[in-house]
């Protein structure tokens, strides 16, 4: 397959850090297929055993979880250039599903050559581990949205947060993205009832805070809006990662007699692949 493919995340993990021309080669040479989702199909089952990583080319996926009782909360919304389910790599059970949204388009790559190329060029891994903290960033500020904030801080919150991923993407024009839910979907993301979501995001349009079309959000008053929400973007870590000479090598000149310089471990990770 074209290594077209996998530019996409491949930008988004340079807009953190560059890599150099080898790793980026190794990374765009992984063995990948794509494969296309209508609307509302899963992607990836709850308790699957998943070998393959997906990453998005287009569309938009969510991680959620359904309970006994059929009700479904969705814990992160997931665009064209993100690695949906890294983790499974490495976590043999999935313990949520990811699901379309809208007509998506899914690349694969097997886990055994995304452990490969991590172990490989170690910058490849960094970018990866980077990628799962950044995650947690998020579903910690997530965390946050659905326990303290009210309903309309809530939403607005998610709606700044995905117009900033959408406008780091070069998926925004204008305060305005394409974010192709419907309201019991974001109902679901939210936390409360479809029935006064519609009335949240009623008042928020009353407000010229925000404005809806079909399946887009164009946001009026951007800075009312970040007041209402409360929202601070340092969560989502725009200053990137952490370039490997900043250690200066203090952590290999440091260690303790006998601890594994970085190759050895290289080594032992790919044996263990």
């Amino acid at each position: 397959m074209s290594k077209l493919t996998l530019t996409k995340y491949l930008a988004k993990i340079e807009r953190r850090v560059p890599l150099s021309p080898p790793a980026r080669e190794a990374f765009l040479s992984m063995p990948a297929e794509s494969q296309d989702f209508a609307a509302y199909r899963d992607v990836i089952k709850e308790g699957e055993r998943p070998h393959l990583a997906s990453f998005v080319e287009s569309g938009l996926v969510s991680r959620y979880q359904t309970l006994r009782g059929g009700e479904r909360q969705i814990m992160s919304f997931h665009i064209a250039g993100d690695l949906v389910d890294l983790q499974s790599a490495l976590v043999v059970i999935a313990d949520h599903g990811v699901r379309t949204h809208c007509a998506t388009r899914i690349v694969t790559v097997a886990h055994a050559d995304v452990l490969r190329a991590a172990a490989n060029y170690p910058e490849l891994g960094r970018a990866f581990w980077f990628d799962t903290l950044s995650d947690a960033a998020i579903f910690r500020e997530w965390t946050i949205n659905l326990g303290r904030r009210k309903s309309h801080e809530r939403t607005a919150h998610l709606i700044l947060e995905m117009a900033a991923l959408y406008e780091r993407a070069g998926l925004a024009e204008d305060d305005t993205f394409e974010f192709p839910i419907t309201q019991s979907d974001l109902s679901d993301a939210l936390g409360m009832t479809a029935i006064h979501l519609n009335r949240v995001l009623q008042s928020l349009r009353r407000d010229r805070l925000i404005r809806t079309h079909a399946r887009s959000i164009t946001i009026e008053n951007r800075a009312a809006l970040t007041a209402l929400a409360g929202f601070d973007p340092r969560y989502l870590h725009p200053e990137g990662m952490r370039e490997s000479n900043d250690f200066g090598g203090h952590l290999e000149r440091n260690a303790p007699e006998g601890t594994p310089q970085s190759n050895d471990l290289d080594g032992r990770f790919e044996r263990c692949v």
